[in-house]
């Protein structure tokens, strides 16, 4: 799987985290252009969006962009989204909102990183797996309709 995220703290994060590739977008606005360009390029690999959850920013004006423009851009390419998962209470508290927060802020630390986005990661890679060998039966089986149907003519 490839995993974007919104920030650049929070994809060295992540890399540190998981063994997987991971791509910083910047800020939310670009996560839709980034996954796109990825997909196009690697169109095997599963998009995860580790977005930011902007709670702060949506208790004072309504709006969580991170968390919208990380859901938009895993719909626009059939990928997954994850947003970070903190302690009760501090969230809000100390303003938390993304993946590097977790690892350095909350009590939870790294390796709930590593449960909540690895977790994801794996999910989206069995399928990816799942999927390339339906792909690889699909072919197969019509050919084995052709044999059948030549045989029958033959006899």
């Amino acid at each position: 799987a490839i995993v974007i995220a919104e920030g650049y703290a929070t994809a060295d994060t992540l890399s540190q985290a998981l063994s997987c590739p991971v791509v910083a977008a910047f800020d939310s606005g670009n996560l839709l252009k980034v996954a796109q360009v990825l997909q196009k390029k690697y169109p095997e690999k599963p998009i995860v969006i580790a977005g930011d959850d902007d709670l702060t920013q949506e208790s004072i004006n309504g709006k969580n962009p991170g968390k919208e423009k990380a859901m938009e851009a895993a719909q626009l390419v059939n990928g997954a989204v994850v947003l970070p998962i903190f302690a009760p209470g501090e969230q809000m508290s100390q303003q938390l909102s993304d993946f590097n927060d977790l690892a350095n802020k909350s009590v939870l630390g790294i390796e709930a990183v590593k449960r909540q986005v690895g977790s994801v990661v794996e999910k989206v890679s069995q399928q990816a797996k799942q999927d390339s060998l339906l792909r690889l039966q699909a072919p197969i089986e019509p050919k084995q309709q052709e044999i059948k149907q030549k045989r029958a003519l033959i006899r």
